[in-house]
């Protein structure tokens, strides 16, 4: 093994292993014009401001007085020191650095880019300072002409350097950490946004282009599927991190407290400035510690209208891991405290009677067991007899299915008013064979779950009746992972036609049953390029040539998605990424439409941050999707047209 030898000059100690192949080069050398460094992989030495810290590294910035011509090269990089750095990267110092220039991407971000980053090795690299309490490069201001439609490099440029946002509107909410046994969240001072007058960005139709990008044969892909839409993965949308810098950590001080920026959809934040960062997919603003910003235009829930005697409602409802506070042992589950399980409840019974109106049925998804729902279906009867109304004397309804983590799909019945002939769990023990492990699996983690009911028509006194099936889809975990998206796709696509044939087999058998399709779908109301799941099961899926896992026509008269009928800015039930999208849907069949009188999604929790949790007085943040709302009425009327 061979030694390290150091040499010792004036004030200065030289580690010689870095030394060897070194090169003196700026910060704009080695970030380039494009996103990969023309250095990938060489040793190298930069010198800059220290800018920002982080917890595992920090960023250097050129000084103004030195900064290249070229207004498309950065002028920042980030350091990578694998742990906290020391003191001689305080902010505001000048210093010169050694490492590797590596392209790095998370093993769990296989869509995202590369970031630029010099890479240390303690006993390889150095860090040496140069002057202290120097001021900061000037902040460059983020304009609407620096995010442009189909680049999602667009900001490369300023990789790394201190950046500036004059006003911007926030499209999805903060975000945090939350305890799954207590409950309690901790802010992670994310959310994502766009520049003030730029339009609030949706998901849309097509493969997202970044799964485009990483196809080594696009020519094939291109003679096998000619019409693949893609999508540009909106890239107008920023995210900012308002948690992720530090401050240098001292004995006298210790590490002062950073408050989080906390913020609904539709707030404006004026005066961002930190560093420009490419973290968890998306190019992020570190705002820093100082920051001083204003927030203005916060958002409340609006109710949702009660139902006139004429009409009733339908809900879906994702409760987002709705355990209760005994141990399961069919399950491995968290055991949830019985304070946490206490304000759920209350969340969620407030949110069903004061918000949602009480719908006539709920399908739910994700809840623990049948003991669970009914605890919450008691809840709300006692609450709504302590307010001095009606008891809507709800019951639960719930069969065990087949998911690892022991969350199932139920209903919760208004008995007061509804009457239920039949309750059936459909397809628990189908299986598919797994392309990957080539063994036969079950094909519905949580199998859907069909009600036969009725409601007495307060004018004839003649039974409306009508069925309804609660999904709970397979998720999106693993779609673009090259080891799981073979199997991930192709069971999505096996779910969409299984389901899609039974509606097809009940309308054969009775073309007038009125039929409701309801649920977490995770699924969007289009082709996503790889398989076309609302399409199948609609009756209408995307042609052979638009579609990676293309599914044949399997139902006549087609569906009606109801949320193609509504204003397009209402078009969402969830938030991933900055990006507006529906995965919760309520899908009815020809006959029943003609008795739809409305639909929309209740407001609660979507465009919320993750700490409205905490505050068991408020009716948001009980999930991370909205509740679809659909009303019928048990007169024949003029229905929307789907678009």
């Amino acid at each position: 093994m061979k030694k390290l030898f150091l040499a010792f000059l004036p004030g200065v100690l030289f580690f010689a292993s870095s030394a060897l192949g070194q090169k003196d080069i700026s910060i704009a050398q080695v970030q380039g014009e494009t996103n990969i460094s023309q250095y990938n992989g060489q040793s190298v030495r930069v010198s800059g401001i220290v800018t920002a810290r982080l917890r595992s590294g920090f960023f250097i910035q050129t000084p103004d007085d030195k900064v290249d011509a070229n207004p498309k090269t950065s002028e920042g990089i980030y350091i990578y020191t694998r742990t906290e750095p020391s003191a001689d990267a305080a902010v505001g110092n000048t210093v010169s650095v050694t490492g590797s220039v590596e392209e790095f991407r998370r093993d769990n971000e296989p869509l995202s880019l590369t970031i630029t980053e010099i890479s240390m090795r303690a006993g390889r690299d150095e860090i040496r300072v140069g002057s202290k309490s120097n001021l900061l490069p000037k902040a460059a201001v983020l304009t609407v002409t620096d995010f442009m439609a189909n680049s999602i490099d667009q900001l490369e440029k300023y990789e790394g350097m201190r950046v500036q946002i004059g006003e911007l509107v926030v499209v999805a909410p903060t975000g945090g950490r939350i305890d799954s046994k207590t409950g309690f969240v901790v802010s992670d001072g994310a959310f994502f946004g766009v520049l003030k007058a730029v339009p609030r960005p949706f998901r849309e139709p097509g493969m997202d282009i970044r799964e485009y990008i990483s196809f080594a044969d696009k020519d094939k892909l291109k003679r096998d599927f000619p019409k693949l839409p893609i999508f540009d993965s909106n890239p107008e949308i920023i995210r900012i991190d308002s948690d992720e810098q530090i401050v240098l950590k001292t004995e006298e001080s210790g590490r002062a407290v950073k408050p989080t920026i906390d913020v609904a959809t539709q707030t404006e934040v004026k005066n961002l400035v930190g560093v420009l960062h490419y973290t968890n997919g998306k190019y992020t603003l570190l705002t820093d510690p100082g920051n001083q910003h204003s927030v203005s235009n916060s958002i409340k829930p609006n109710l949702l209208p009660i139902p006139t005697e004429r009409q009733f409602s339908v809900a879906g409802m994702n409760l987002e891991n709705f355990f209760d506070d005994q141990d399961d042992p069919e399950i491995k589950e968290d055991v949830v405290s019985p304070e946490l399980f206490q304000r759920r409840l209350k969340k969620l019974s407030r949110a069903i009677r004061d918000f949602m109106q009480s719908p006539d049925i709920i399908g739910v998804t994700e809840v623990e067991n049948l003991a669970a729902l009914k605890r919450l279906a008691a809840a709300i009867n006692s609450d709504a007899v302590a307010a001095g109304k009606p008891d809507p004397k709800y019951e639960a309804y719930l069969v065990d299915g087949n998911d690892g983590r022991g969350i199932d799909n139920g209903f919760l019945v208004k008995t007061s008013r509804v009457k239920v002939s039949e309750s059936k769990q459909l397809g628990k023990n189908d299986k598919y064979k797994n392309p990957n492990t080539k063994d036969d699996i079950f094909l519905n983690d949580r199998p859907p779950l069909m009600l036969r009911a009725s409601i007495d028509d307060p004018k004839t006194s003649k039974p409306f009746e009508f069925t309804v099936v609660v999904n709970h889809m397979k998720s999106f975990l693993g779609y673009n992972d090259p080891k799981q998206q073979d199997n991930v796709r192709i069971k999505k696509r096996l779910q969409a036609e299984f389901l899609a044939r039974f509606v097809q087999e009940r309308q054969k058998a009775d073309p007038n049953e009125r039929i409701i399709l309801l649920g977490d779908f995770n699924a969007f109301q289009f082709n996503d390029g790889i398989v076309d799941m609302i399409g199948t099961i609609k009756g209408k899926p995307a042609p052979k040539p638009e579609v990676l896992n293309p599914s044949e026509d399997l139902v006549d008269p087609d569906l009606i998605n109801l949320v193609d009928v509504i204003d397009f800015k209402q078009r969402y039930s969830y938030s991933f990424d900055g990006n507006a999208q529906v995965l919760d849907h309520i899908i009815i069949n020809e006959v029943l439409r003609k008795h739809t009188s409305g639909f929309g999604y209740a407001r609660l929790n979507a465009d919320f941050p993750q700490i409205y949790r905490n505050d068991a007085t408020r009716l948001e943040r009980f999930s991370d999707h909205d509740p679809a709302v659909a009303y019928f009425t048990f007169d024949d009327m003029t229905a929307p047209k789907a678009k």
